[in-house]
This record gives C-alpha cells, structure tokens and sequence, in this order.
C-alpha cells in the first residue's frame, strides 16, 4: 500500500444534448395577482349603485310626504302675496273649485287684501305630514295684523291641492 492518495475519481454527468439548451434563468420574479383588487372595486361598484337606489328612493319619498304640501302651499301663499289669484286658485282642489268660481275666490282675496293690505309675510307653524296634510301658516299683512291660517292638502292627480282652508 502506498501512501499516495489517488485523485478523486470524476463525477459521473451525462453528456449534454446537442441542439438542447437550458432555460434561461429570468431575473424577474413571478407575476403577481391583482383579482382581489377587480373583487373589491366590483363590490364598491355594487354597493354605491344599491346606495344611490335606496337615497333616491328616500328622496322621492321624502319629497312626496313632506315636501310637497310644504311646496303646494308654499307656491299658493306665494301666489296670494303676489296677488296673482289666478295661479293660487289653480292650487286648490276640485271640491273647492265646485264651491267657490274662480271669480269669487278672487273677489273675496281682493276684499281681504283691500281691508288689511297685501300678504306681506307667512311662515310655518308645522311640517305637514301624510296624505291628508294639515298646514299651519301664520301671515302678516301690510297693515301689521298677523293671524293663523290653517290649510287642508290632499293628493289629487298626483299634485298636492288646497282641499279646504279656514281664511284667506
């Protein structure tokens, strides 16, 4: 035996295949997913739309039961301090219309007016509500007198109508 180490013997490897190459190595790591981020934007888009239903119908109903004879009246009393009776004769309902001619509820705004001076002012004593609406409106004439008027308002048509009032 000698003390002479022999050369490590060569690693077997078997000879490469001709007209075969390894795969490049990419220096760019694995693309990553953005799903999430289309679920999440699809779930904001669903819930904004819904959203935008239900304030829509909120605001409809709103308008509907408590806008519209704050606004009927609105525009009558408005009409009546312009002293264009003819436009708030056009506000009252259809009963109304049977008991006075639209000659008469002029005559009788036009005496009111004559005996204390114009509507120079009206305001709101309450929020009317529901589908009969009972309006109470304090108004200031010309001359200073100040009294209540209290309007009944009901859905005719699908428009809000004075359906009976104590006083001009």
């Amino acid at each position: 035996m000698s003390n002479i180490m022999k050369p490590p013997a060569p690693e077997y490897s078997a000879p490469p295949i001709p007209g075969y190459a390894p795969p490049p190595v990419s220096s760019q790591p694995p693309r990553t997913s953005y799903r999430w981020v289309w679920i999440v934007l699809g779930i904001f888009v669903a819930v904004s739309i819904v959203g935008v239903a239900l304030l829509t119908l909120g605001v409809g109903f709103a308008v509907s039961t408590y806008g519209g004879p704050s606004i009927a009246s609105d525009q009558y009393y408005t009409a009546l301090r312009d002293q264009n009776y003819t436009r708030a004769y056009s506000y009252l309902g259809a009963h109304l219309k049977t008991v006075y001619s639209q000659e008469d509820f002029t005559q009788m705004a036009q005496e009111r007016d004559a005996a204390e001076g114009r509507v120079s002012h009206y305001s709101y004593a309450n929020v009317p509500t529901g589908d009969l609406a009972y309006v109470t409106l304090t108004v200031t004439r010309a001359n200073g007198t100040t009294y209540t008027v209290n309007l009944e308002m009901r859905q005719e048509g699908g428009a809000w109508r004075v359906t009976a009032f104590d006083r001009i």
